[in-house]
């Protein structure tokens, strides 16, 4: 390979969207490479908008590509609409089951306006509420129930119309406001979910809820990494599914996490965020607490060393302009202290980072891509290192103007292939692609 070989697999108007954002993607152990994406239908910006997840395959280290595929789609139009946002994928290589989980959140809602809590009754029944907000619960089988259990005429359908007798009232999905009909809504907050694919992302499952097993009631916005999961191959957490979070307290103030699962995604847990026992200009933070915006850490990445230690690469508002940094030896129950790696220049973007498999040369090899740049989104510059991460012995940009959120993996050939946003014209972000390039180690060192 000469040079990098790059090309468009997503771009303006696509498949009837607008614009597409927050590339996610894995290799999966029969090769084939799944490419994440937000379908953002009416223009480029995050929720609140009509926002689907989708996703293109490649069964031949991205050569060729299928057709867009729509996973999830919720009610509503344009900036009107609901959204399925911020993808991260994993696969679990014990069972082939793959994995990918996202942010739901209903008309008008995104990271500011989710309100606090988790949505659901203790026992998992949605929360709905009349426009005088008054409680009900919505069963899995589409009945409604008052707050005290008893039987009301409403039935909510799979796609979340909701019916009065048999007469159309609305969606739960929808913006407050819009639907003369509006009769029932579900909460104002934000929703962690996951489906799941069992033939390779030929096929997903509908949407499993996740904020029952790792939202908190003080929490507001929950999301994904963006990027990618790992599951843990050394140590005795082998076998754990980690996907990082990250998630807003009720003062709006964001902090990461991670959540795992033991038992192959049926149920997971949140572990601690870095912010969890930081020490700060002499006090001891908490993510339920953290009030000032130097203290945030939100979208991240992670990798697993070849001891079972996991090294957590944080965006973060601190000031320094460089990627927050912080190791668990506990497959991500717990973190140390949070350094600042001040080889990682960041503009404060999401980064991404994997571990190149072990050649048997003894070298521990990570990737890391993100804008190589203190004060904008320019200079796409992807690294290497050879000692896990302490030092950064080789990089090369492969973007020199616009470059936004990115995602790294291995290909089935031993190449590397990057997901990334181009923005060819920085005064209006609807005019981006999403591309899709691969390159060698080699030529990475060359």
């Amino acid at each position: 390979m000469v040079n990098i070989e790059k090309k468009a697999i997503f771009y303006p108007n696509l498949a009837g969207s607008k614009a597409y954002r927050i590339p996610s993607m894995i290799t999966t152990s029969k090769g084939t490479i799944i490419a994440g994406i937000d379908a953002r239908i009416a223009d480029h910006t995050d929720n609140p908008n009509e926002i689907d997840v989708s996703i293109r395959r490649s069964e031949d280290h991205g050569e060729t590509w299928g057709p867009v595929q729509k996973l999830v789609q919720y009610a509503g139009e344009g900036l009107n609409g609901a959204a399925a946002i911020d993808t991260a994928l994993l696969e679990d290589e014990e069972t082939g089951t793959l994995m990918m989980i996202f942010s739901h959140t209903p008309g008008g809602i995104g990271l500011h306006a989710s309100e606090p809590g988790i949505g659901f009754d203790p026992v998992g029944r949605r929360q709905l509420y009349d426009p005088n907000g008054q409680l009900y619960l919505l069963s899995e089988n589409g009945t409604v129930t008052d707050s005290e259990g008893k039987p009301t005429p409403y039935f909510v359908d799979r796609e979340g119309y909701v019916f009065h007798d048999g007469e159309a009232r609305g969606n739960i999905y929808y913006k407050r406001g819009i639907d003369p009909q509006e009769s029932l809504l579900e909460a104002r907050t934000s929703f962690l979910q996951m489906i799941q694919s069992d033939d390779d992302g030929l096929t997903w499952s509908e949407p499993k809820e996740l904020n029952l097993m790792i939202k908190e009631e003080w929490m507001r916005f929950i999301g994904s990494g963006p990027g990618r999961g790992i599951q843990l191959k050394n140590g005795e957490k082998a076998g754990r599914l980690v996907f990082p979070i990250y998630f807003s307290n009720e003062g709006r103030h964001l902090s990461c996490a991670c959540i795992y699962s033991d038992d192959h995604g049926v149920t997971w847990k949140r572990g601690h965020s870095p912010n969890d026992g930081r020490q700060w200009n002499g006090e001891i933070l908490t993510a339920q607490t953290i009030s000032d915006g130097k203290q945030y850490l939100t979208e991240s990445q992670l990798i697993e060393l070849p001891t079972g230690e996991l090294t957590y690469y944080m965006r973060n508002h601190y000031g320094l302009q460089r990627t927050a940094v912080a190791s668990s030896n506990d497959g991500g129950e717990t973190w140390g202290e949070i350094t600042f790696d001040m080889n990682l220049v960041d503009p404060i973007c999401q980064s991404s980072v994997i571990r190149y498999p072990d050649t048997g040369d003894g070298k521990v090899r990570l990737l890391f891509s993100n804008p190589n740049d203190e004060d904008h989104r320019v200079k796409g510059t992807v690294r290497l290192s050879e000692d896990g991460g302490t030092t950064w012995s080789y990089s090369k940009v492969i973007e020199e103007e616009g470059f936004g959120y990115s995602c790294l993996t291995v290909l089935k050939n031993g190449e590397i292939g990057i997901l990334y946003e181009r923005v060819y014209d920085p005064s209006d972000w609807n005019n981006m692609d999403i591309q899709f390039a691969t390159f060698t180690l080699d030529w990475l060192k060359s």
